[in-house]
């Protein structure tokens, strides 16, 4: 299993997308009943002093006052399955959800210090107190008299979420959604949201045939004598051209039809293994104790 040599101290800081956070909520939500929180491995990208947090899975668990089971097939089993997808992406801690620090963590810290030399400990507040939703995250050191140990410490770190361009629009379309309270609301700000987005492509699909239009009619004018050709914007032509594909319609309606059947497959797929892991987890996998 790969792991990463994450820099211990102060200076450390983490930079979580959205998407974990995302991931992570939706985990809370279909937790088993009666568990208290859900647990999870954090997978990213260490540059210099700051830590990436780009993924996650939950990893299913049992805990007590005084011990903790965690399903160590299942998480080597995802890291595995990981890897292929993002090789670069690397264990760099794991994630708890709840409002404060639970006395089982140093056993599930002690763990995850096999996987990563400093893993961060993440924890995401799903209690929403004051309406607020708060993440923190926690490097871990160890309390020893001599060559005993004594105890964990967790040391709180800096904690941000950071946003691509993409991770932004959805962003910012989840929260405009979220402003709409009542059902009929949602409703007509959805139809609103269709109807201004078949506008909009009617409005770019327009000034598209128009600039094409202006095109065709600078380049009849160039051919017939009539304007002096400029050889940049022709070059310019020359090259936006050459990125169009030729294709005949059977050869486009073919290729459609096969992207198509791609993403349905794509689709067949998730719904397959979120159906296995749904069951695997209610048959109740294999649970190797941490201690």
């Amino acid at each position: 299993m790969s792991t990463v040599l994450l820099p211990s101290g102060s200076s450390v800081s983490v930079k979580v997308h959205p998407v974990v956070l995302f991931a992570i909520c939706d985990a809370y939500t279909r937790r088993k009943e009666h568990q208290d929180r859900v647990i999870g491995t954090l997978l990213g990208v260490v540059v210099d002093n700051t830590i990436e947090v780009k993924n996650c899975y939950v990893v299913p668990h049992n805990e007590s006052s005084d011990q903790v089971m965690v399903d160590v097939v299942h998480h080597k089993t995802m890291f595995e399955l990981h890897q292929k997808v993002a090789p670069h992406e690397v264990i760099v801690g794991w994630f708890a959800t709840g409002s404060e620090l639970y006395n089982s963590d140093a056993l599930i810290q002690e763990f995850y210090s096999k996987e990563s030399q400093h893993p961060v400990h993440m924890v995401v507040d799903t209690t929403l107190r004051d309406e607020k939703f708060n993440i923190s995250a926690y490097t871990s050191r160890t309390l020893a008299l001599g060559d005993k140990q004594l105890a964990t410490e967790f040391v709180e770190i800096p904690c941000e979420t950071i946003f691509g361009d993409v991770e932004r629009v959805g962003a910012d379309l989840m929260l405009t959604g979220l402003n709409d309270p009542s059902p009929d609301a949602k409703k007509d700000s959805s139809s609103k949201s269709l109807t201004d987005d078949a506008e909009t492509l009617q409005a770019s699909m327009a000034r598209l045939a128009e600039l094409v239009g202006r095109a065709a009619e600078y380049v009849e004018a160039v051919n017939s004598g009539k304007v002096t050709g400029d050889p940049a914007i022709g070059r310019y032509l020359a090259d936006t051209l050459a990125l169009v594909p030729h294709l005949a319609r059977p050869d486009f309606e073919r290729l459609f039809n096969e992207s198509v059947q791609d993403n349905m497959m794509v689709t067949f797929l998730s719904d397959l293994l979120r159906a296995h892991v749904a069951l695997a987890e209610r048959l109740g996998t294999a649970a190797l104790p941490i201690m």
